[in-house]
């Protein structure tokens, strides 16, 4: 039985204040170490590539309401956030002088993530990352920690190589393409519901085997490495169109 939790990427409300470079994480963790404790590898949804996330040196304060961070004890980061103004990361809805607004009203900290993030917790878990909006499947395979924004979402639970190669798969796009929303440009949209209803069928740990091993084999492949990585996807492609019992004419179909 497939098992999993889905979940949203972490919504700040103002990212230029809350998601940082390498530079910036350095020099907060050289002003006071213990900033280090709240600072998490992230990634944007355009960072989140066909099996691989590409991780572009980037870092979230995690000041999740659920924990209750005291910004107090993290005095460097707490003044990072004020230099954007209290004012702006207010969560109070306001209207501000200069026709800005602070971020939408709630009942969290200045210092705090717009929502509560009662799930951070599986960010470090094994998970599937995945792009909100993209022409073709993204679904990356990650078992580090590493959070991600808004434009995107992660799933967690079992089985999630085998998931990997399904929903990175032309025909879960092509099923995508019949039946999903896009956006105003034609953009599928990979929301939550949409890929909940997608129908994975059910198999045992030894049918998965096949796939498992194929997405350990492009996890392996290194950056560039194009070809390779080609030649990899279309055994997925090819093992995921066997598994559906798709014949000749409906492979043709998918494909053109």
């Amino acid at each position: 039985m497939l098992r999993y939790a889905i979940y949203r990427g972490i919504t700040t409300g103002l990212n230029e204040a809350f998601i940082i470079d390498n530079r910036t994480k350095d020099a907060l963790v050289a002003e006071d170490p213990k900033s280090s404790e709240i600072l998490k590898p992230v990634v944007r949804g355009r960072d989140i590539r066909r099996y691989k996330a590409e991780w572009p040196g980037l870092w979230l304060i995690a000041t999740f309401p659920a924990v209750g961070v005291s910004i107090d004890d993290y005095p460097a980061v707490k003044k990072h956030l004020l230099s954007f103004g209290k004012a702006r990361l207010e969560q109070s809805g306001t209207k501000l002088p200069d026709g800005t607004r602070s971020r939408k009203k709630t009942s969290n900290a200045w210092y705090e993530m717009q929502d509560t993030c009662a799930y951070h917790a599986d960010f470090s878990k094994e998970k599937l990352l995945w792009m909100d909006m993209s022409p073709e499947g993204r679904f990356a395979y990650s078992d580090q920690e590493l959070f991600c924004n808004d434009k995107g979402f992660i799933m967690t639970g079992s089985t999630l190589k085998y998931l990997c190669a399904v929903l990175n798969s032309s025909l879960v796009t092509w099923f995508m393409e019949s039946t999903a929303l896009t956006t105003g440009m034609g953009v599928l949209q990979w929301k939550k519901f949409a890929v909940e209803r997608l129908p994975v069928p059910h198999v045992g740990t030894a049918d998965q085997r096949i796939f498992t091993q194929l997405v350990d084999r492009i996890l392996e492949e290194p950056a560039g490495h194009t070809a390779a990585l080609r030649e990899l996807q279309a055994e997925v492609d090819c093992a995921v169109n066997a598994l559906y019992g798709l014949n000749a004419d409906e492979i043709r179909a998918v494909t053109s």
